[in-house]
């Protein structure tokens, strides 16, 4: 091969990898970060300006097809470049490694002051310099973290289904368990409370002992048994319940919606008079791009100067992926949003206890991408329909079995999505005496007298993700 093949074979790549990598982060961005990424390379490229509404330009054509200054050396779509196989090729290549891409897919994430957990978690991830097996298995479980920073799903399943092994599991949840804010990567909230204690040094004290040998003895207040299974006296364990209480039982809460109210639907849900839904993309929030052509113009007159015109076929370049981007985006964004109404029929016409469960390689294997590229277009995404707001990633996760009718219209046999089980359990809930209500024991009986057969410890972890008190301390009177 010719020196000058191999130089041209190798910005080729270097330029692919630079498309995949704007891609990808505009995909994963939300609506918020995406209006961060695009004020950052309008402040740094001159020759990319915002469109006004009457001048709109395709998205789809190249800037002149009869010449190659606005070529990227590569004629595919920036989609090809988002599959892990894909990564690998590069690597092989000699070009961007996956662990670079995924360093430069996240470095800005997170916008000051309206910075969500995962964004924040991510960046935390790639800053410690992990083996790439460990770093992606990290990243992947970032999204399968609720609002507090605890698992939504158990970990060992979400390893499973993704193919990552035990090893690179246990490695990836020490990562996670290390991030801040302290307690995220937790299956609950005793799993936090402990890991919290751990990071402040109190591991081996009487106040984690308790948390991790007497949890039901605390919730119910009995300090006396407390006491007598850690040969502790009643003054200490009072003094170590004190320091347990100090905890932070929400360690997300600084990323909430309530404390970050600045969200955008993505996507409209309405359903029409023939009871058929249309899916659309909102699009008020994503700026309309355009390539300055009096750019154009200078590149023709200053075209026998190489640094002016390597400059300025740079900008057109990083403008150009940037418009693709944002295009592909938008059309991902769409096509998940409308296999999820198709899937989640019911829910969209009944409401949240007829949510389904629902794994995202189902939605990857319909529209034919990688599950990591279905993963990126719904995370921080959201979308309106006549039950509000919802995020596209809670239309994913395991469930459960009903063994019968529940609230007289789900048949014998159908699965149940998380949610769903969670808003009969608010039902239930709802109605409970209030000098006397349901212990998880009695919660699982009510839940199975409606046809859902459901483990206690799973109406346990179920009744802390609702942020629902023990009973003990929703007595009242």
């Amino acid at each position: 091969m010719s020196d000058g093949s191999l130089q041209q074979g190798m910005t080729q790549r270097m330029v692919a990898g630079t498309a995949m990598q704007m891609g990808v982060r505009v995909l994963q961005a939300s609506s918020m970060e995406l209006g961060q990424i695009v004020r950052e390379v309008l402040e740094s490229n001159p020759a990319l300006e915002e469109e006004r509404p009457d001048d709109l330009v395709s998205l789809e054509e190249p800037f002149d097809e009869g010449r190659d200054d606005w070529s990227d050396g590569t004629g595919d779509d920036w989609e090809s470049y988002m599959t892990d196989d894909a990564m690998d090729r590069d690597e092989e290549a000699g070009g961007y490694d996956s662990d670079a891409v995924a360093r430069h897919d996240f470095a800005y994430d997170s916008i000051a002051g309206s910075q969500s957990l995962s964004g924040y978690l991510r960046e935390q991830i790639l800053r410690e310099s992990l083996p790439g097996d460990v770093e992606r298995a990290s990243l992947l479980l970032v999204d399968y973290l609720d609002e507090r920073g605890f698992f939504s799903e158990d970990p060992e399943e979400i390893a499973e289904e993704n193919g990552v092994s035990r090893k690179t599991l246990k490695e990836a949840l020490e990562v996670l368990r290390g991030l801040e804010p302290d307690g995220v990567g937790a299956r609950d909230l005793r799993d936090s409370l402990m890991i919290q204690l751990e990071h402040g040094g109190a591991g081996k004290s009487l106040a984690f002992r308790m948390v991790r040998d007497c949890w039901d003895d605390l919730a119910r207040h009995r300090y006396r048994e407390v006491a007598e299974k850690l040969r502790a006296t009643t003054d200490e364990v009072t003094e170590a319940m004190e320091e347990v209480a100090r905890m932070n039982p929400n360690p997300g809460a600084i990323f909430s919606r309530e404390t970050n109210p600045y969200i955008a639907p993505d996507v409209l849900v309405e359903e029409d008079e023939d009871g058929s839904f249309d899916v659309l993309l909102t699009g008020d929030y994503v700026p309309r791009l355009r390539l300055d052509d009096s750019y154009k113009e200078a590149l023709s007159e200053y075209g026998g100067n190489a640094e002016v015109r390597d400059y300025l076929k740079r900008c057109f370049r990083e403008g150009r992926n940037l418009i693709r981007a944002i295009a592909q985006r938008q059309e991902t964004i769409l096509q998940v949003a409308r296999v999820l109404v198709r899937k989640q029929e019911a829910f969209f016409r009944k409401g949240d206890r007829f949510l389904v469960p629902l794994g995202m390689e189902a939605v990857a294997d319909e529209l034919g991408v990688h599950v990591s590229t279905v993963s990126r277009a719904v995370a921080g995404k959201y979308l309106l329909c006549k039950w509000g707001y919802r995020e596209l990633r809670s239309f994913f996760g395991s469930g459960v079995q009903a063994a019968g009718e529940h609230g007289g219209e789900s048949g014998d046999g159908d699965a149940l999505a998380a949610v769903a089980v969670q808003t009969v359990m608010k039902e239930i809930l709802e109605g409970e005496p209030s000098s006397k209500p349901y212990s998880d024991a009695a919660l699982t009986r009510e839940l199975e007298n409606r046809g859902i057969r459901i483990a206690r410890r799973t109406v346990t972890k179920y009744r802390e993700q609702m942020k629902v008190l023990p009973a003990s301390l929703r007595r009242k009177g």
